[in-house]
C-alpha cells in the first residue's frame, strides 16, 4: 500500500479519480494521509509520513511552475511544516502530478528512475519540449521552442561540441507561417536555428545558452521525423545509445519509429502530426521505455 498525501492546486479535478485508481492498482491499495487546496498543504503536510505528494489540476500550471511553488512554502519564515533542524515535509522528490500518472506506461518506479536520470534531449524540432513538458522533466537541453532543417540537424548531431562553442549570430526576422508573430533565425556555424517561439534575438540567446549548460552528456536522447529513406540512414549511423527517428514507413534499422501518417487532413505535414504524439495525442509507444532505455513498446497496434 501507498501513502499519498493529496494537493489540490486548482479546481480542475478530472484526472484526481483516475490517477488515485492506477496508484491503488499498482500498489495494492492507496491510503489517503492528508488533503490540502493551494497553500494550505503547509499546514496538513506537517507531521505526515507520506510516499506521494499528489498535485491534482496542475496541467496548465506546469510542473516547473509548481516547484518554485514549493521552493517559496518551504522558505516561508513562518512555516509550520518545517522540522526542527529545518527540513520540509514538502518534498520535491514524492512530488508526482496527476496528469503524469495517466501517461500510458506510467508505474512510480519508472517515473522516479526518469527523474533521477537527468536525461538531456536534442530534438530536430518541438517534439524534445513537447516531450519534456508532458512528461514533466526539466529542460536539459537548448533545443526547445526552435527547430532546424533535418540536414542542419544531422550536421549538429555529426559533432556537437564544436557547434555549441560557435558563436550565435542573427541572421534576421521570419515570419511564422501560422501567425503574424516574426521571430530570429540564427546561425550556429553552417547551420540555422528557427527560434520559433522567441520574439528577440536576445531572448533567444539567454535562452540557447542558459539551457546549453544543463546538456547532460551522459545520458543524451536524440530525436527527429523523416519522411527520407537516406536521412534516417544517416541518422541512424550515427554514435548514440539512445536516438529516435520517427518514419512513416516500416524499416528493419534500429532508430526507426514507425508511426503511420493519420489524421492527414487536420494534420497534412507529417511533422505536425508528430508534434501531437509527442504531446501523447496519443502515444504510439511506451515514453517511459522510450526515453529510459530507447525500448520499442509498443501501445497501439499500426
Amino acid at each position: 500500500m501507498i501513502k499519498v498525501l493529496i494537493w489540490q492546486v486548482s479546481n480542475d479535478t478530472s484526472l484526481r479519480d483516475k490517477a488515485i485508481k492506477i496508484l491503488e492498482q499498482q500498489h495494492n491499495g492507496v491510503e489517503i494521509v492528508g488533503s490540502a487546496v493551494g497553500q494550505d498543504i503547509v499546514e496538513i503536510a506537517n507531521g505526515k509520513d507520506y510516499d506521494v505528494l499528489l498535485a491534482i489540476g496542475v496541467i496548465k500550471r506546469g510542473l516547473s511552475q509548481l516547484t518554485k511553488d514549493i521552493d517559496y512554502l518551504n522558505n516561508l519564515d513562518a512555516n509550520p511544516s518545517a522540522n526542527n533542524d529545518g527540513s520540509s515535509h514538502l518534498s520535491q522528490e514524492k512530488l508526482l502530478c496527476d496528469w503524469v500518472v495517466t501517461i500510458p506506461g506510467f508505474t512510480l518506479d519508472k517515473y522516479r528512475r526518469l527523474q533521477r536520470s537527468r536525461l538531456s534531449i536534442l530534438s530536430v524540432n518541438c517534439i524534445g519540449g513537447l516531450l519534456s513538458h508532458k512528461m514533466g522533466l526539466t529542460f536539459r537541453s537548448p533545443f526547445v521552442n526552435l527547430f532546424l532543417s533535418n540536414a542542419d540537424f544531422l550536421k549538429f548531431l555529426g559533432k556537437p561540441h564544436e557547434y555549441l562553442a560557435e558563436k550565435l549570430i542573427h541572421k534576421g526576422q521570419k515570419l511564422n507561417s501560422t501567425s503574424t508573430i516574426e521571430y530570429p533565425v540564427i546561425s550556429l556555424g553552417d547551420i540555422s536555428l528557427h527560434m520559433l517561439h522567441y520574439k528577440t534575438f536576445e531572448e533567444a540567446t539567454e535562452a540557447w545558452e542558459r539551457r546549453k549548460d544543463r546538456i547532460n552528456w551522459y545520458n543524451l536522447f536524440v530525436v527527429m521525423w523523416t519522411t527520407k529513406i537516406e536521412e534516417l540512414e544517416q541518422f541512424d549511423a550515427l554514435p548514440y545509445g539512445k536516438k529516435v527517428c520517427f518514419v512513416p514507413f516500416k524499416s528493419d534499422l534500429d532508430s526507426a519509429w514507425y508511426i503511420e501518417h493519420q489524421l492527414k487532413k487536420r494534420y497534412p505535414l507529417y511533422v505536425h502530426f508528430i508534434n501531437e504524439t509527442a504531446k501523447g495525442n496519443p502515444f504510439f509507444y511506451d515514453p517511459f521505455d522510450m526515453l529510459l532505455y530507447g525500448k520499442k513498446t509498443p501501445l497501439i497496434n499500426m
